[in-house]
């Protein structure tokens, strides 16, 4: 078993974050489109790593960005609902990273939580049709959730890369031109992933760039939903 993590953009309201530190949000969420590494989370994933109080025993550690060196609260309400993992926090305040988190989050610095586990049991299913292969998360062992910072410009933005797209004829043209536009490495391997299906496509015509965009449009239009 190895560390992974899952990020759930937008899952985070500053209007929960109350002057003592306590928040709620979900780590996760069941169902829907894949996310960037072709997972997907199955209802009742979560339910056994929370009655053993995590993947230790000891409860499930409230993180700043993922370092175990810097805990900054405790995770007071872990369940699992229709929708996702509802989590409910509290900063210790007092804690340095914990009140730097705490004024991050109130200005919406820190917008999402992401959690780490291990995989207990998974399933693959493989598209060869839309050459898609996804994994479903059956049962996880969490031993951390985290807020986080997300790359919000991936999001907000994803459907104004035609320029970008118009000059890119493969994986490594495009993630090069978009890092070149100023996203991160991580930000443009999401979007490439995303653009995967479609930039098979790509001739040197510039073939495949309508099949690109509306596929950008489509995940855009998924991702809204999730903000709403």
């Amino acid at each position: 078993m190895n560390n992974e993590f899952i990020d759930v953009p937008f899952q985070f309201e500053s209007k929960s974050l109350t002057e003592d530190g306590t928040f709620e949000g979900y780590g996760s969420m069941f169902g829907g489109e894949p996310d960037a590494y072709g997972d997907v989370v199955v209802k009742g994933a979560f339910k056994k790593t929370i009655s053993k109080g995590g993947r230790n025993g000891f409860g499930i550690a409230m993180l700043y960005q993922h370092d175990p060196k810097q805990p900054i609260g405790t995770w007071q309400t872990l369940r699992e609902d229709d929708k996702g993992l509802y989590v409910k926090g509290k900063l210790i305040r007092g804690v340095q990273k914990a009140d730097e988190a705490y004024l991050l989050m109130k200005e919406n610095v820190l917008r999402g939580l992401s959690i780490g586990y291990d995989t207990i049991d998974h399933e693959i299913v493989e598209d060869k049709k839309r050459n898609t292969r996804t994994r479903f998360l059956k049962e996880v062992s969490l031993w951390e959730i985290s807020p986080v910072t997300f790359p919000a410009l991936v999001r907000a933005q994803i459907t104004n890369v035609k320029s970008l797209i118009r000059d890119s004829k493969d994986e490594r043209s495009l993630e090069a031109a978009l890092r070149e536009a100023g996203l991160s490495n991580g930000e443009a391997k999401d979007i490439v992933f995303m653009c995967r299906p479609y930039l098979r496509g790509i001739s040197n015509s510039g073939q495949g760039l309508k099949e690109i965009l509306q596929g950008l449009s489509k995940k855009n239009t998924e991702l809204l939903k999730v903000l709403q």
